[in-house]
């Protein structure tokens, strides 16, 4: 029989013994247990209906619309743009090929890039039904012909059907839909909302009208605010049977490893996450120190890299250790796939990449690709056993996809890989999808095979395990809580509804944007917000703005915690003025009578940047700063410079691997 002593927490030393000392109440442990295996589940379920609407993401990129069709339900619906309602998997399927041109897979020389961000999933306390808000980022066209950028939100609904999830209505709304090279400012959305239904009927028309860019709509939100129209959450439903004491402790030991794996989960995004914000600054110590002693990293056509010192010799082959003036080298890590073995120690995920890289008067480059990942548990910590980027595209900020396709970067000069690469492949304009570590979540079979051996637990002492596992199902609830205010924020901010986005604050919360100075306190908050432009939507304004790549930590009490994420906004007012604006954000929450609010909003401005410039020759400039008709309470807490000058924004976390403090750098 296999031990746990290599999980941590609890289950370390509460395993395989005879219950001990005074005899629980067995009918009010029962109660606690089967409250927590529904607390739990509904975890499970956020997890599954967002790697379901992921996968839809990475289908779409490879225009597997077989795989996409299968991922509905049979009574299901697609509403995309103004094109109308087509109804039933097969109307579905049948609309997505006329969407990609009557074939499917790409075309040589398509790209058809859909990142699925910022989820909001709302579970029905029945588990049957669940909501969900994305917004997706796109970038499409065809090689030697057209370029486009698409971004706009989702409001989908999904059920819950023979244990499976699947999608019962997919509804996108169009915010931007424009050409690259002059992008919003100047030219109007030339699809107006129309893609296939000229020549493939709806079933139904648009659910809603509403114009196009230069034109903006807001799709109504399936949730009310998270802080103002916060209701407690009702203990779920149980119906206790009379369980023996005995049965009680096998019940605790499944759900002690459930909650394991659900934990993994966060503890592998918060590492792949915390790789991106270190290679964006040439942290590459820092971000060699995630992999495992034997682990590996293979990008493009480099080959394969192996063993801890390896990793590290690649990374810093692409230039010096930490922040460079004059270099800006951003890579998103998004829209993550994880899937964890059942017996906890390794793991498989897919990441989206991309990418934003600059040499300051040289160049400037677009960049998009598939991680497909392995991690491995080592002493209880998570580690990158292999990180393999499916590089996708390249191509010159000033040209863009529709003109220019640079080929798989080779090996460093002078450094030559340990191994070939895994697999050949040509980057766009080739036809090429990543190679899936899973098969279709609603289909498919499972990742690994699931009656393989995985540790068994039984509690020596239930109510201790259960207090634990309250203390710890509560800690993955805060995670998704805090995943969604983060997200929330984007929304609003994205729509200029201030009343709102000022109502996710606590009270004596505070703002500092842009330099602007801190603004303390729930009317200097909603002060700050007018800086940025009158309330509401207004016609040929764009100010969407995505948060996403969050690393998120939970105090041991439950009643604080800290948020890096990443700032990316799409900004212009139509034949005005069209800009980017890039940022990290390193913020404090609090939970208040059991809601989370933010504490502290900071965010670190990378880069304000005219479409029309790009990276390559933006000018330099100052944050912002302070605004004198409209004061802050306190002058900026850290002064920063933005691209092309160089900046750390600081770490709130230690390195997940090593546990070595944030990395200092003072600007040498």
């Amino acid at each position: 029989m296999r031990h746990s002593k290599k999980l941590p927490g609890v289950l370390s030393v509460l395993v395989l013994a005879a219950c001990t000392g005074s005899a629980p109440d067995a009918p009010d442990l029962e109660t606690r247990i089967l409250r927590l295996e529904a607390r739990t589940a509904r975890v499970h379920d956020a997890n599954d209906i967002k790697r379901l609407q992921r996968a839809y993401g990475y289908y779409v990129d490879a225009g597997l619309w077989d795989e996409v069709a299968n991922l509905f339900a049979d009574d299901a619906s697609v509403e995309y743009g103004l094109d109308g309602v087509y109804s039933g998997r097969e109307r579905i399927r049948e609309y997505l090929y006329a969407l990609g041109g009557g074939r499917s897979g790409l075309a040589e020389g398509r790209l058809n890039e859909h990142l699925q961000l910022m989820p909001v999933v709302t579970v029905a306390p029945d588990g049957m039904t669940a909501r969900g808000r994305w917004r997706a980022l796109i970038l499409a066209g065809q090689y030697g012909e057209s370029a486009t950028w698409g971004e706009g939100p989702y409001e989908n609904e999904y059920v819950k059907e023979d244990g499976v999830w699947k999608i019962r209505r997919l509804h996108w709304y169009s915010s931007v839909m424009v050409p690259y090279e002059d992008g919003w400012l100047a030219t109007a959305d030339p699809t107006g909302g129309i893609y296939v239904s000229d020549a493939l009927p709806p079933d139904a028309p648009p659910t809603v009208e509403y114009e196009t860019w230069p034109g903006t709509y807001l799709p109504p939100f399936h949730f009310p605010n998270p802080v103002l129209g916060a209701s407690a959450a009702p203990e779920p439903e149980v119906a206790p049977e009379g369980a023996p004491i005995d049965a009680l402790a096998e019940r605790a030991g499944r759900l002690a490893l459930d909650v394991q794996r659900l934990e993994d989960e966060n503890a592998i995004e918060n590492l792949q996450r915390a790789y991106g914000f270190y290679t964006d600054k040439q942290l590459w110590t820092e971000a060699a120190n995630l992999f495992a002693e034997d682990g590996a990293i293979e990008i493009g056509a480099s080959g394969v890299y192996a063993g801890r010192d390896r990793v590290r010799a690649y990374l810093a082959s692409q230039g010096p250790e930490g922040p460079q003036p004059g270099r800006l080298f951003d890579r998103m890590q998004l829209q993550p796939v994880i899937h964890v073995a059942p017996d906890g120690e390794t793991a498989l995920g897919r990441w989206h990449m991309f990418a934003q890289e600059a040499v300051w008067g040289e160049s400037a480059q677009w960049g998009l690709g598939v991680h497909e990942n392995a991690y491995v548990k080592e002493d209880g910590v998570w580690k990158i056993r292999k990180l393999h980027q499916y590089t996708r595209m390249y191509t010159p900020y000033e040209d863009g996809w529709g003109r220019t396709a640079l080929p798989l970067d080779g090996p460093p000069e002078g450094l030559p890989p340990d191994g070939p690469p895994t697999v050949e492949y040509g980057a766009y304009p080739a036809a090429f999808a990543a190679p899936f570590h899973y098969e279709n979540p609603v289909t498919g079979g499972p990742v690994y095979d699931e009656t393989a051996a995985a540790p068994r637990i039984e509690a020596a002492d239930p109510e201790t395990v259960v207090a634990e596992l309250e203390r710890r199902v509560t800690r993955l609830e805060d995670v998704d809580a805090l995943e969604r205010l983060n997200a929330v924020y984007g929304y609003y901010l994205a729509r200029n509804q201030w009343d709102d986005l000022a109502g996710i604050f606590s009270p004596d919360g505070s703002i500092e944007i842009a330099m602007r100075g801190v603004y303390v306190g729930a009317e200097s908050v909603r002060r700050n917000l007018d800086l940025y432009g009158e309330p509401g939507i207004h016609h040929g304004l764009l100010h969407n703005h995505m948060q996403y790549q969050p690393v998120i930590h939970v105090a041991d009490d439950g009643l604080t915690a800290r948020v890096r994420s990443r700032a990316f906004s799409i900004m212009g007012e139509f034949e005005a003025y069209a800009m980017w604006m890039g940022g990290v954000y390193e913020n404090e929450f609090v939970k208040e009578d059991g809601v989370w609010k933010i504490a502290r909003d900071q965010v670190f401005n990378t880069y304000f940047t005219p479409y029309a410039v790009g990276w390559q020759d933006t000018p330099r400039r100052p944050p912002p700063g302070v605004t004198e008709s409209n004061p802050p309470d306190q002058p900026p807490t850290m002064p920063f410079e933005m691209y092309p000058e160089a900046f750390l924004p600081p770490f709130h976390y230690d390195n997940p691997v090593t546990g070595d403090p944030p990395p200092a750098w003072d600007g040498e």
